[in-house]
């Protein structure tokens, strides 16, 4: 059998430096080196004690219909049976501030254990 790793996350967008900004400022990643493409924009990103996971932000083709653009919109509360990146924070309420401070639209619920708390929002570009 074959030996996997997760190497790196691709999304695309149509505002990289602002999409990579909300990364760094509310997720805490740091961006990395990243190759330079002529003809579109790239931000590599990865977390700090997660060297081996970088998340690419690459410029969205114009040609190409924005990811979900069909499904139309939903609300926070509708995310936890649809697809998601999870993350850990240390300090949930803190991070719920942090959230709340840039106007993000979010959703807060516990798992059924009561231990487990969560909260589902969205990116600037509505991921």
């Amino acid at each position: 059998m074959v030996t996997l790793q997760l190497n790196h996350i691709a999304w695309d967008t149509g505002d990289v430096q602002g999409l990579a900004a909300f990364y760094e400022e509310v997720l805490g990643f740091e961006r990395v080196p990243a190759p330079t493409y002529s003809g579109f924009q790239v931000a590599w990103l990865r977390l700090p004690g997660s060297p081996d996971v970088v998340l690419h932000i690459i410029e969205r083709d114009p040609a190409v219909a924005a990811p979900g653009a069909a499904q139309g919109v939903v609300a926070p509360a509708q995310l936890p049976r649809r697809h998601h990146l999870a993350f850990s924070v240390a300090e949930f309420d803190g991070f719920i501030i942090v959230l709340r401070t840039r106007d993000t639209q979010l959703f807060e619920k516990s798992q059924p254990d009561g231990r487990t708390r969560q909260v589902f929002f969205f990116d600037p570009d509505g991921e």
